[in-house]
């Protein structure tokens, strides 16, 4: 498969848990998606925004890192930051300095499964213009891959952002969400009611992270759910993107069984697992991920 991954890049600056000291990184969530797609071996392309300045290099020098071309960058104002506070839990709070405004054209020749999510779809006067990259690939038959990632101090109004979310799960046939974002969506509705609905709206499969409580899935209307393994956790940062990134990986562009859905939950949460006991979004390789280092299952 060849993958696009459409979206922001930000720089992480991440605190020192009890401190006001904080560390710059690689980050925002489709450019996590994007790396931990390459460092599994994956042909990936990544379009996004990054400003000419000093973080802006940072952010071009990993894609590089990684083996990601630079073309489809267009140049931004400023590179986004997002200055991420970790609690006892290691689990990341996150303020945004945030402008996004792409509207470079998107080539969608040779591409078999489009990624995006995240602030690039709900933020912004470019959010529109990534829908209409959506619209296009659904049209072209690409599979078009939708993670809502939602951050709520960017994206204002509930009713508005459920609107713009909703229409992208019809344009996707992958959903990827997490039990927090359907709560903040649809505050005191069990998740797998709001999955159910969602995979009426015409996703193939609709897959819910729940953290330490692992991930379920909705396939043709089965529940198929995977634990979590037992880690040490470090910081949370990029574990979602990383279970994305894994699960596109196991799924391989096939039609989704429920054998091939378990094997890619499974892998989806290895990997997260992994990511969770290092600092920052440091995605396995695929000779880590293949090592069965966290393929026991654990209540997480």
């Amino acid at each position: 498969m060849t993958f696009l991954v459409v979206g922001e890049s930000l720089v992480d600056l991440i605190g020192t848990p009890g401190s006001w000291t904080f560390t710059a990184v690689p980050g925002g969530s489709p450019l996590n998606v994007a790396v931990a797609l390459a460092a599994l071996g994956r042909p990936v392309r990544f379009a996004g925004e990054a400003g000419n300045d000093f973080f802006g290099g940072l952010l071009r020098d990993h894609l590089t890192r990684y083996g990601i071309g630079t073309g489809d960058l267009a140049p931004a104002a400023a590179t986004g930051l997002a200055f991420a506070r970790i609690g006892a839990d290691g689990s990341a709070s996150y303020d945004f300095r945030f402008d996004w405004r792409f509207s470079a054209p998107v080539a969608l020749d040779g591409v078999t499964c489009l990624h995006t999510g995240s602030l690039a779809v709900l933020a912004g006067p470019g959010a529109a213009h990534v829908r209409e990259v959506m619209r296009a690939a659904a049209e072209a038959g690409i599979t078009v891959s939708y993670d809502p990632n939602i951050r709520p101090s960017l994206i204002g109004d509930r009713a508005r952002a459920l609107a713009h979310v909703e229409e992208c799960v019809r344009l996707a046939r992958l959903v990827k969400v997490s039990a927090e974002d359907l709560e903040w969506l649809h505050p005191g509705e069990p998740f797998l009611d709001v999955a159910r609905r969602w995979a009426g709206l015409g996703p193939d499969l609709v897959v819910v992270t729940r953290g330490g409580d692992g991930a379920t899935a909705l396939l043709d209307g089965e529940v198929i759910a995977c634990p979590a393994p037992a880690v040490e956790v470090v910081d949370t940062v990029g574990a979602g993107d990383t279970f994305t990134a894994a699960y596109l990986d196991a799924l391989d562009g096939a039609a989704p069984s429920r054998e091939r859905v378990a094997e890619a939950l499974r892998r989806g949460c290895a990997a997260a697992a992994l990511v969770c006991t290092r600092a920052g979004a440091v995605p396995p390789t695929r000779e880590e991920a293949s090592a069965g280092a966290f393929s026991r299952r654990g209540s997480g």
